[in-house]
């Protein structure tokens, strides 16, 4: 098991949000023991920078990013620091997720078990128990499943999302990493659309974490910031073929005119003009 915990880099971008305060970081400090010594790079995209304490058994690099340059970035940065310092694994978090205290464990397990699969990810709920890691990924979108099995999958079939992955480092880079021009959504399709084209399966684990949205804002301002992520990030997401973009306009249209509806506010609709379609 040290020998897994020594080859491991564990990433957590977080936003708006003292490190302490995080599910993330407090589910990896439960699994501290006596002799381990976890290795975490924080990239933190807030505006303003925070104090990292000390924590027994924990090494911590910290980057921060006034520029909230997006989680594309914040995932290369961390893996080129754990390639600088030699690590073999990466393990991606965001800030909300709660993990399981013996996910390190049944990772190097599993890890063991299949030396040639070089992507690993729990099953990802919400509080509601749906799954929403991995999903079926059509029409350039995500979508629930209703159950799913340990074991190897085929990325053709489903897509896992951010929070969770356990990556092969090398694989990570031989794929080409993150999108740094796609900041928040569509970065971990766009990741494992580079993935899938050299490494067909991942292997899922026997290891539940849940996913917490309860934090984030629904305001009409924070939902207008978020739509205008949304459409740069559909934007500059790369598109392998011409109908790509029909795809892609439909999507972000959708979900301008949703917004619309629901806020009663024409921002949406300019949003996703100026933003997507004249950008073009």
């Amino acid at each position: 098991m040290n020998k897994f915990i020594t080859s491991l880099s564990i990433i957590i971008v977080v936003y708006n949000k003292a490190i302490h305060e995080c599910e993330s970081f407090r589910s990896i400090l439960e699994m501290r023991t006596d002799d381990s010594n976890l290795d975490i790079f924080v990239y933190d995209n807030s505006p303003v920078s925070q104090k990292i304490n000390y924590h027994k058994g924990i090494t911590i690099y910290y980057m921060h990013d006034p520029n909230n340059s997006g989680v594309s970035r914040a995932y290369n940065e961390g893996a080129l620091y754990a390639a600088k310092n030699k690590k073999c694994w990466v393990l991606l978090l965001d800030q909300d997720t709660l993990l399981p205290v013996n996910l390190l464990e049944t990772c190097q397990k599993a890890v063991s078990k299949y030396p040639e699969i070089k992507l690993f990810v729990p099953v990802l709920e919400l509080k509601s128990g749906k799954i929403f890691s991995p999903c079926r990924y059509k029409f350039k979108r995500g979508f629930y499943i209703k159950k799913i099995s340990e074991g190897i999958h085929s990325l053709d079939k489903l897509s896992p999302v951010n929070s969770g992955m356990l990556i092969d480092i090398s694989s990570f880079i031989d794929a080409g990493g993150y999108n740094n021009n796609v900041k928040l959504d569509f970065g971990d399709f766009q990741f494992i659309e580079r993935f899938r084209k050299k490494y067909k399966y991942f292997y899922v684990l026997d290891a539940r974490c849940i996913q917490d949205f309860s934090n984030d804002e629904v305001s009409y301002k924070s939902q207008l910031t978020r739509f205008k992520f949304f459409c740069e990030g559909a934007r500059n997401i790369e598109k392998e073929f011409k109908s790509d973009w029909l795809t892609y306009s439909l999507l972000v249209g959708i979900r301008a005119i949703v917004l619309t509806l629901k806020h009663k506010k024409f921002s949406f609709i300019f949003t996703y003009y100026y933003s997507f379609l004249k950008s073009k």
